[in-house]
């Protein structure tokens, strides 16, 4: 019986005419030739059958769009990931059709007639951005559901990107643009290498099949920062005007977007006196004067993003800013901007990507963007403070160049977080503006040290004071759980000493928000119970807990790589007092790889024992064929750390 029902099932799967007759033609050759789910629990509730976005550039620049989805349930509880088709659209673009279709295994196909929703993208902030909504109903497994939309697009520049990502396995996925006669097409592949086009007249067509499920793995990129992004730019002939604004290169993408901001930075009275007083109280030099224009604007003006109409691409003047103290990123460092030229600094605008990597090719223009920052050339001749140099970029014929994230709340001025460093902006500086990459971050632009002073009283009891100074994004992150909530932030740096010895006490906690040099510096002071005065307990760890600082993961089915949020330097320097002359110290410890170093030094001044305990690592990704080298890395940091101090009785 049983082979009965599966022969029957497999005659429903090769005989579909009957129950695909309604569905367009595009849609027919993908339910012929679908396969029935898999047996048993799947590893994603869904498979995507086709994927195809089409754009047909029209004479004045406006575009049609016709976005095609084909997927299959691959599981009983899988409606919200078969049963809703999305449509994402902008304020200029028109959505003028939307459609779908269901056949269920078995039956005879269906088209869904219920009524389309627009909902909002996200309700963090006020967009235009939207969602066309389409839903199905009665979602079974096996079900094979068909999406198509349409609509005009008017956008107010002509490149675009797609990524070839839709988070779960897809069996084809395809990008076709279609361009006037004449026109030329700019285009390439971030992240991944991907096809050349297949092309056909005025169409180009990119088609990647049998992508794989992705992988979502700790210490590693999420799958959709790791998914191919397709670059394309339409070049209309010269000549021709457009309502969207063409470009044949970054310079001239530059131009464009210095006339969008132009006089936005305009200095008004108001400007001049809120720039006055913001930086009276600092010193007279240059990186004195950006700090404190820079932390003004950071600390006084609240983010909130209105980014309606064009406003998702230009900034408000800054006299609104001001008089508003609220505005998103383009707003913030728009009004730190006149900040400077009332001080008669210059600046540039950088668009930059703040959320992924790699959106951004050094040859093809396009909007990868989602972040406004500001470079602020640095006057010849002027000595970079230590506390400045993470920022510092080389600008060519720009100059040298220090970075300023406004917006950044937890960053101080001077650092840069590791989601900036690396990451290729836009400086935009007119004919001369180009793509220019930050920083990757060297290791000391992120540092965690931790200072222990441990003393071991007659009775052997041990009273400790550790300070722990944080720079970089490390005082980021701790500043952000600091100012979420200071008695959470306590509470967990306390469970971690109880972790280290369950059997301390904490007798005070304090901590220091943001030094002059942009640090976050947290103090403890800890009693430990008493020695035991033989056994094995009759010792001391020299760098308690300094092996967990860095994070570690399983390597031995991994195939994606393993990547570490940014550079890093952590450092133990301890004070151990009390120990007898009888004690043996361990031998200094040095190993290294490519991108990492550890490291342990040891010297005694009579009851006295000074340790130093360093890992340097400013390699932040590690491809699987550099495991064995990571694995390295973590072995003799942990095996440095492991050294104790007996204290004899």
């Amino acid at each position: 019986m049983r082979h009965l029902i599966i022969a029957a099932l497999l005659c429903a799967a090769l005989a579909p005419s009957a129950w695909a007759a309604r569905l367009p033609d595009w849609a027919k050759p993908i339910a012929e030739s679908a396969a029935p789910p898999p047996e048993g629990v799947p590893a994603y509730p869904a498979r995507v059958l086709l994927s195809e976005m089409r754009y047909a550039v029209q004479l004045d620049g406006s575009i049609k769009i016709r976005r095609r989805f084909a997927t299959q349930a691959l599981s009983t509880r899988s409606d919200n990931e078969v049963g809703t088709g999305l449509f994402q659209f902008s304020d200029t673009e028109k959505v003028t059709s939307s459609k779908a279709w269901h056949v269920p295994p078995g039956e005879k196909a269906s088209r869904s007639w219920g009524t389309p929703a627009d909902v909002t993208l996200n309700d963090s902030f006020l967009s235009d951005s939207k969602v066309r909504v389409v839903s199905v109903r009665d979602i079974k497994k096996g079900s094979l559901v068909f999406y198509e939309f349409e609509a005009l697009d008017k956008p107010r520049i002509l490149p675009m990107i797609e990524s070839f990502y839709e988070g779960a396995p897809v069996a084809v996925e395809r990008v076709e643009l279609e361009t006037p006669p004449g026109w030329s097409v700019q285009w390439t592949w971030l992240r991944q290498r991907g096809p050349d086009p297949l092309v056909a007249g005025d169409v180009r067509t990119w088609e990647m099949r049998d992508l794989p499920a992705p992988e979502d793995e700790d210490l590693g990129l999420g799958p959709a920062e790791r998914a191919p992004l397709l670059v394309m730019n339409p070049v209309p002939p010269a000549g021709l005007t457009t309502t969207a604004a063409g470009f044949r290169d970054w310079a001239s993408f530059s131009t464009w977007y210095e006339d969008l901001v132009r006089d936005r930075n305009e200095v008004t009275p108001a400007i001049a006196t809120a720039a006055k007083k913001a930086l009276a109280g600092a010193g007279p030099g240059f990186f004195d004067k950006v700090k404190a224009a820079g932390t003004f604007v950071r600390d006084r003006v609240r983010y909130v993003a209105v980014e309606l109409g064009v406003g998702g691409m230009q900034p408000r003047p800054a006299t609104d800013t001001l008089a508003n103290l609220y505005g998103d990123c383009k707003d913030k460092g728009t009004l730190f901007r006149s900040f400077l030229a009332e001080e008669g600094l210059g600046s540039y605008p950088v668009l930059i990507n703040l959320s992924q990597r790699d959106t951004v090719s050094d040859q093809v223009p396009g909007w990868g963007f989602n972040h406004f920052i500001v470079a602020v050339p640095v006057p010849p001749g002027e000595a970079v403070p230590s506390s400045f140099a993470p920022a510092i970029v080389d600008g060519g014929d720009l100059g040298k160049l220090l970075i300023v994230d406004t917006t950044d709340e937890k960053t101080a001025i001077g650092s840069l977080s590791g989601s900036l460093a690396g990451q290729m902006g836009l400086f935009v500086a007119g004919d001369r503006g180009r793509v220019i990459a930050l920083p990757s971050g060297d290791a000391a632009a992120h540092t965690l040290v931790r200072r222990l002073d441990m003393r071991i009283a007659a009775d052997r009891s041990v009273a400790l004071t550790r300070e722990s100074r944080y720079t970089g994004d490390f005082a980021a992150t701790a500043r952000s759980h600091y100012s979420s909530s200071s008695v959470e932030r306590r509470k967990g740096v306390e469970q971690r000493i109880m972790q280290i010895w369950p059997d301390a006490s904490v007798d005070d906690y304090s901590a220091e928000y943001e030094t002059p040099e942009g640090a976050f510096i947290e103090t403890l002071k800890i009693r430990l119970r008493p020695v035991p005065a033989s056994g094995g307990g009759a010792k001391i760890s020299i760098f308690p807990g300094a092996a967990e600082d860095i994070s570690r993961v399983p390597l031995g089915k991994r195939k994606t790589p393993v990547t570490y949020d940014h550079a890093q330097t952590i450092r133990y320097e301890v004070t151990l007092r009390g120990v007898p002359d009888s004690s043996q110290l361990p031998q200094p410890q040095s190993a290294q790889g490519e991108g990492w170093s550890v490291k342990t030094l040891y010297s005694r001044e009579g009851e006295k024992v000074n340790a130093t305990w360093e890992i340097v690592l400013s390699r932040v990704q590690f491809e699987a064929d550099a495991f064995p080298d990571l694995k390295k890395f973590w072995s003799a940091m942990a095996s440095a750390a492991s050294w104790v101090v007996a204290i004899p009785g």
